[in-house]
């Protein structure tokens, strides 16, 4: 975990291009170990004499090369050689005599029989490089985003503004069990706060890495001690960290299906999905898009609701009373008492950008009959 502390904050060492010549030098030895076990290229790595130009990075960037040397999927065959050898051994037969025998189902002398009998084990695999070879730029961003995990790991506070990728950090940071609470919302963002649960939580927290860079903005705050040093950890939009596989973009083809005509119809309108949770009596609610129209900055939220599920209509009508929010319903959805109303957007089978514009221009920019201040 190599940093500078600067000021009160704890500031990673970021891998970036000046450390690309000894990257090109360390992807060269670790392809040169093709065929090799993983846990000898560690052990070699290990006796070496540092590289002058790496510093700590050097760590950084060997952590990341093994982890990705390691992944490649392990071969079924000592899974089946252990089987015979182990069921022989446990007829009684001697060590040697079961060796040979194993050895002769499978058409392996005895000393190849016993090199490959734990080559599935995680330090035994051995080093697969692959044929399109392993991009000094992925190394450098692996390696951010490892060490800003395991800065994090030390965390015993955190505080995260987020802007977009609402739902898919917060799932996230659920399933790892972490104590990510919605504290405030505000047009711009949200805010939350993290308290650790134990070790665990403290690894949950650097579950959301991957995530952070799919938000439009978000600047992640941690109060960290590592080793002899105390201050905040910043982790911000434009930070050099590899981003993790792609959330799903749209839940359903009616929505992906109105952002692209929605950006067809309206050039001077920003979409932004899934901008930010919103605390309601029943929990959090996660609104589909914010519209933001740019020469005037008028912002609404904006909920499309295909309603398989009739039961889900009383959470969404919740959204109008709360939130500067359009409301885009199937039209036999629509209850009696809001046809008309001028944040409910009719729809058969499309959602029609047009009339959801109408329906943003029928209500003044600050005119917002929300019942709360945060939005």
């Amino acid at each position: 975990m190599s940093f500078t502390a600067a000021d009160g904050e704890l500031v990673p060492a970021w891998l970036s291009d000046r450390d690309r010549p000894w990257l090109r030098d360390l992807l060269a030895e670790a392809a040169a170990a093709a065929g090799r076990p993983v846990a000898a290229l560690a052990a070699r790595w290990r006796r070496s004499e540092p590289d002058p130009r790496a510093g700590p990075r050097m760590v950084i960037a060997q952590h990341v090369l093994l982890g990705l040397l390691r992944s490649a999927r392990p071969s079924r065959g000592p899974r089946a050689l252990r089987r015979t050898l182990f069921h022989l051994a446990a007829q009684g037969l001697p060590r040697e005599r079961a060796i040979a025998a194993a050895a002769q189902v499978h058409g392996l002398r005895p000393d190849d029989l016993l090199a490959q009998l734990f080559a599935d084990l995680p330090g035994e695999r051995r080093v697969h490089w692959p044929a399109a070879g392993i991009d000094p730029s992925y190394v450098m961003l692996a390696g951010n985003r490892a060490l800003a995990q395991g800065l994090l790991r030390q965390a015993s506070a955190a505080t995260l503004r987020l802007r977009g990728a609402a739902r898919a950090v917060l799932r996230t940071a659920w399933l790892h069990g972490n104590g990510l609470a919605v504290v405030r919302v505000t047009a711009d963002a949200a805010e939350l706060q993290w308290r650790p649960h134990g070790p665990p939580g403290r690894r949950a927290l650097g579950a959301i890495v991957p995530l952070l860079p799919w938000a439009r903005r978000y600047e992640l705050r941690a109060q960290c001690r590592v080793r002899h040093e105390a201050g905040t950890l910043v982790l911000a939009t434009g930070d050099p960290l590899l981003p993790g596989p792609e959330p799903r973009l749209h839940d359903s083809a009616l929505e992906r299906d109105f952002a692209r005509d929605f950006a067809a119809a309206a050039p001077e309108w920003d979409l932004l999905r899934e901008p930010v949770p919103v605390p309601l009596a029943h929990g959090l609610a996660f609104p589909d898009f914010e519209l933001r129209h740019r020469p005037s900055g008028t912002r609404w939220l904006l909920e499309i609701a295909g309603l398989r599920d009739r039961g889900a209509l009383p959470q969404k009508l919740a959204l109008l009373e709360h939130l500067r929010c359009l409301l885009c319903l199937p039209e036999p959805a629509v209850p009696p008492e809001l046809r008309g109303h001028r944040r409910v957007v009719p729809f058969r089978r499309r959602v029609d950008p047009v009339a959801v514009l109408e329906a943003a221009r029928q209500e003044p920019a600050g005119t917002d009959t929300a019942s709360t201040t945060n939005w």
